[in-house]
C-alpha cells in the first residue's frame, strides 16, 4: 500500500484532526501522522474498512503515541496472572478498561480485533463500563502483543491493577463538584448584580460608573462558568462535530456562546448587563441535573449490583462430616464437596482422584477438561464426573459467579440500546435546531428582536430527549431491583422485556412442583446386606437429583466410600463401581427392569451386578397451596407439563392440567425441547420452568428459562431467570408486577412527551426566560426518575412484594 507526502491543509481521514504541516496520503486519503496511517493501512488489510461507514472519521489521533519497550513488563508471568483472571490449556482470558471507546464504530471495531490478529479468539465490549474482554490463545499471540494491537489501533487500555480489581467502588466525581460549586456561586453573584439592571434599567441610583462596575464584575464572573464549567458541553458537541453528527449537547452549547456574546455585546455598546444571569444559570442548572441523573444511576447500580448476588451456597466438608455453608462463609484452605453438575465457586485445588471439569459457563463452548490431584480449578468449572474434595484456593466471590451467569451468551436477547439512542439523540438534535431557528426567524421578522434571541435560546434549552432515553433505564433497573428482593432473579432488562410477552407455562414436575429433601421413601424388594445399603447410599450421594437426594436422606448411611466409573445419564439414571460391586439405579428402561404403570408412585429401580434387586417407591410431597398457584396462573396462562418420571401421578395433576394432551411423562430431555418449538410453531411465547437439571436443552429452546432451586443449592443452571424456592407462592405475583413493566414505561413516555410539547411551546412564543428553562431542564430528569421510581414501587405494593 503506497503512501505519498504532501504539504496540503485538510482534514485526517482517520480522526478529522486539521493536519498541520506534511500530510500523508494513501488511497488518496489524507493522514495528520503516521499513527493514523498505520491504524488505516491495518484495517484496510484486514478489510475492517466498514468501521469508517459506521461513523464520520471515527478514529482517534495517533499524534505523539508510539510503541516502545514499555509493554515488555506484560511478558513477567507474576503481571499476567494479576491480568489474566482466567487460564485453561492455551485458552486466556482478560479483561481490559478503554476509556477512549466513545461511539458504535469503536464497539464494532474492538469486538473485531481476530480479525487483526488470528490470536484473539473473540472480544466483546461492555460501553457503559468501558470494558472490552478478549480470549486469545497464548500459544498464537501474548498479552503484550494483544495490549500492543489495542494501542496501535487507538484504544490503548488502562493497565492500572487498582482499577481492574476496584472499579465497584464508584466515588463521587469530585471535579463535577466543584464546576458545580463555582456555576452557583458566580450565579447567585451574578444574579445579585443584575437586580439594578433589571429594575433601575441600566441607572442604577443615576451612577454610569457603578453601573459599569456592576456589568464588568459580572462578566469576570461569567468568565470561570463560561470556559471551566461549560467545557463538557463544549468538548461533547465538538467531538460530534468532527464526527458531522448531532447530539442534545449542541443546541445547549450554542445557546450558551449566544448569551455569553449577546451579553458581551450588550455590556460594550448598550451599557446593559445581557443574558450573563441566564448564561450562567443554564449551565449551573445543567451541571445539577447532570449530578442527580449520574448519582441516580450509580445508586440504581449499586443496588443492583449488590442484591444480584445469587444466594449460592457449598458443602464444606469438615472433621469428616458435610456441612452446607454459604458462600461467603468459606476461607482460604478449606475443603469443599463439590458433585456431578455443581459449579466450582471459587479457584480451588483438586485433592483426591482424577475427575473431568467443563468450563462451558466460563467460556461459552463445552470445553471438558481432565484434571489431576493438586491442580488448580478455575471458579465457574462445572463438574461432569462424580464428586471431587477441593481445596479453596482464592477467597469466594459471588460477585464473580452472578458477573459468569450474566454473561452467558444467549443469541435470544439481543439489545441495540446504543444505537437506538445515537438515532434518537441525531433526530432530537436537529428537531430542536429547527425549531429553535424558525421561533427566532419568526419573531424577528416581527420586529421583536429580543423575543427572538430569548425565543432561540429557551428552545434549544428546555427540549430535552434524557428523559425519553433515560425512562427504560430507570423503570427495568427499579423492577430488576425489587424483583431480585423477592427472590426472582433476572440476567439483565432484555430477559425481563422477553417475559412480560409470554403466554405459555411449561412446568417440569420432581423439584418443581414437589418439594426436594421431603418424600416419603419405601423399599420394595429382597433382603439387602448392610454392605449392599452403604454401596447404593455410595451412588447415590454423587447425584444432585431430587430422586437420588430422596434416597440418601432415606438411608442416612454417613460413610462415604469411592466410586468407580460414576456415570449420569440426563432422564435415565445412574451407574457406577463400589467396592467391585456393579450398580445401576433409575428407571425401569435403565436397569433393564419391567415397567410398572399401575402405581401412583414414582419408582426408582435397583440393580445390583446382573440382578434386579428391588424399587424404592417414593410418594413426592407437593409444594404447599401449588394447586392453588397453578389454578390462578391457569387463568392467565397455557399451562402445560412436561415430566421425566413416570406417570404415576397423572390422576392428581389433571385437576390442574386439565387437557390430556397439556401432560406428558417419561420424557427425555429432547423431548422437552421438541415439545416447547412446537408450541412456539403455533405462536406461543414460551417459560419452561424446571429445577434445571435435565432441562438445559429446553431452557435454550424457550423464550425465558426460569429455573426454581432451594435455597442450600449450589448448583447453578443454565437459565434466563433464578426464582428462590421459598417464593414460589409469589410466582403469579411476580409475573403480574413484570407486566406492569409496559405501563410504567408509557407514563414515564407521556410524561416527558408532555413536558417536551409544553416547554417547546412556551419557549417558542418567547414567554420564557432563559434561567427557568434552564431550572425546568434538570426538572423533566427529576420527574421522570421520581415517577419510574414511584411507579414500579406502587405495583410492588399492590402485589404485596418486598421493596
Amino acid at each position: 500500500m503506497a503512501s505519498s507526502l504532501t504539504s496540503t491543509k485538510t482534514t485526517c481521514y482517520h480522526c478529522g484532526e486539521p493536519c498541520t504541516g506534511t500530510v500523508l496520503q494513501c488511497e488518496e486519503k489524507s493522514f495528520c501522522c503516521q499513527g493514523c496511517l498505520t491504524v488505516y493501512e491495518i484495517l484496510a488489510a484486514n478489510q475492517l474498512c466498514r468501521y469508517y461507514t459506521l461513523d464520520e472519521k471515527p478514529g482517534l489521533t495517533q499524534q505523539g503515541t508510539h510503541i516502545n519497550t514499555y509493554y515488555d513488563f506484560l511478558d513477567d508471568s507474576s503481571v499476567q496472572d494479576k491480568l489474566i483472571h482466567f487460564r485453561e490449556g492455551t485458552q486466556c482470558h482478560v479483561k481490559f478498561i478503554v476509556p477512549v471507546m466513545h461511539c458504535s464504530s469503536c464497539i464494532w471495531l474492538l469486538e473485531n480485533l481476530c480479525k487483526i490478529n488470528p490470536g484473539i479468539q473473540s472480544s466483546r465490549v461492555n460501553f457503559l463500563e468501558k470494558e472490552v474482554s478478549v480470549i486469545f490463545d497464548s500459544a498464537e499471540t501474548s498479552l503484550k502483543e494483544v495490549v500492543i494491537l489495542l494501542k496501535k489501533i487507538g484504544y490503548e487500555p488502562n493497565l492500572s491493577f487498582e482499577d481492574l480489581q476496584h472499579r465497584s467502588d464508584k466515588k463521587i466525581n469530585r471535579v463535577q463538584i466543584y464546576k458545580i460549586a463555582i456555576a452557583g456561586f458566580c450565579f447567585g453573584n451574578i444574579m445579585m448584580l443584575s437586580l439594578p439592571d433589571y429594575f433601575a434599567g441600566g441607572r442604577f441610583l443615576n451612577d454610569q460608573t457603578l453601573n459599569l462596575v456592576f456589568n464588568y464584575l459580572s462578566l469576570a464572573l461569567s468568565l470561570p462558568v463560561f470556559f471551566y464549567c461549560a467545557r463538557e458541553s463544549w468538548v461533547s458537541s465538538w467531538q460530534y462535530l468532527k464526527q458531522r453528527k448531532l447530539n442534545i449537547d449542541q443546541p445547549i452549547a450554542l445557546a450558551i456562546i449566544i448569551a455569553f456574546g449577546v451579553s458581551i455585546w450588550q455590556i460594550v455598546i448598550n451599557n446593559r448587563m445581557g443574558y450573563l444571569d441566564s448564561m450562567s444559570g443554564i449551565v449551573f442548572f445543567m451541571l445539577l441535573g447532570r449530578f442527580f441523573q449520574n448519582r441516580s444511576y450509580n445508586y440504581l447500580s449499586f443496588r443492583r449490583s449488590v442484591s444480584s448476588y445469587l444466594p449460592i451456597a457449598v458443602n464444606q466438608w469438615l472433621d469428616g462430616k458435610e456441612h452446607n455453608r454459604p458462600l461467603t462463609d468459606i476461607q482460604i484452605g478449606d475443603e469443599i464437596l463439590i458433585r456431578q453438575q455443581e459449579i466450582v465457586p471459587t479457584d480451588a485445588v483438586l485433592m483426591g482422584d482424577e475427575a473431568w471439569f467443563d468450563y462451558s459457563f466460563v467460556t461459552g463452548e463445552s470445553n471438558w477438561v481432565k484434571k489431576h490431584p493438586n491442580e488448580l480449578i478455575y471458579a465457574g468449572a462445572i463438574l461432569k464426573s462424580g464428586m471431587v474434595h477441593l481445596t479453596v484456593a482464592k477467597h469466594p466471590s459471588q460477585s464473580y459467579i452472578t458477573q459468569l451467569w450474566n454473561s452467558q451468551r444467549n443469541t435470544k436477547y439481543k439489545s441495540n440500546t446504543l444505537l437506538t439512542t445515537e438515532k434518537i439523540n441525531l433526530y432530537f438534535s436537529a428537531t430542536v435546531f429547527l425549531l429553535g431557528l424558525f421561533a427566532c426567524g419568526y419573531w424577528m421578522m416581527q420586529g421583536q428582536v429580543q423575543t427572538g434571541f430569548i425565543a432561540l435560546i429557551t428552545v434549544w434549552i428546555v427540549a430535552c430527549p434524557c428523559a425519553l432515553l433515560l425512562s427504560s433505564t430507570f423503570t427495568y433497573g427499579n423492577m430488576l431491583t425489587i424483583l431480585t428482593h423477592n427472590g426472582l432473579y433476572i440476567k439483565n432488562a432484555a430477559v425481563l422485556e422477553k417475559m412480560r410477552w409470554v403466554d405459555a407455562l411449561v412446568f417440569d414436575k420432581t423439584g418443581t412442583l414437589t418439594r426436594s429433601g421431603e418424600s416419603e421413601v419405601d423399599f420394595v424388594g429382597r433382603d439387602m446386606q448392610p454392605a449392599e445399603w452403604q454401596q447404593i447410599a455410595a451412588l447415590t450421594r454423587r447425584s444432585i437429583h431430587p430422586l437420588s437426594k430422596a434416597i440418601t436422606q432415606w438411608l442416612s448411611i454417613p460413610e462415604h466410600l469411592p466410586v468407580e466409573d460414576y456415570q449420569s445419564v440426563d432422564g435415565q439414571g445412574i451407574s457406577g463401581v463400589v467396592q467391585g460391586q456393579a450398580l445401576r439405579i433409575g428407571s425401569a428402561h435403565w436397569v433393564g427392569a419391567e415397567a410398572f404403570t399401575g402405581s401412583r408412585l414414582t419408582r426408582v429401580y435397583i440393580k445390583i451386578g446382573n440382578e434386579i434387586a428391588g424399587f424404592f417407591e417414593i410418594r413426592n410431597q407437593y409444594r404447599k397451596d401449588i394447586k392453588s398457584i397453578l389454578k390462578r396462573l391457569g387463568s392467565k396462562f397455557s399451562l402445560h407439563l412436561l415430566s421425566g418420571d413416570q406417570d404415576a401421578e397423572k390422576k392428581t395433576l389433571s385437576e390442574v392440567f386439565t387437557r390430556p394432551e397439556q401432560m406428558r411423562f417419561n420424557q427425555l430431555p429432547e423431548d422437552k425441547t421438541k415439545y416447547i418449538q412446537e408450541l412456539q410453531a403455533q405462536g406461543k411465547t414460551v417459560m419452561m420452568i424446571g429445577d434445571g437439571l435435565n432441562d438445559a436443552t429446553a431452557f435454550e429452546q424457550s423464550d425465558a428459562g426460569v429455573a426454581i432451586i432451594e435455597q442450600e443449592n449450589n448448583f447453578l443452571p443454565a437459565c434466563d431467570v433464578i426464582l428462590l424456592a421459598p417464593h414460589i407462592h409469589q410466582f403469579n405475583e411476580l409475573m403480574a408486577y413484570v407486566g406492569k413493566a409496559k405501563t410504567i414505561l408509557i407514563s414515564c413516555f407521556v410524561l416527558s412527551l408532555l413536558y417536551n410539547i409544553i416547554g417547546l411551546s412556551f419557549a417558542m412564543q418567547g414567554l420564557l426566560t432563559p434561567v427557568i428553562a434552564a431550572i425546568l431542564m434538570p426538572v423533566s430528569t427529576v420527574s421522570i426518575v421520581g415517577t419510574s421510581y414511584l411507579l414500579s414501587r406502587y405495583y410492588a405494593r399492590h402485589y404485596k412484594l418486598e421493596t
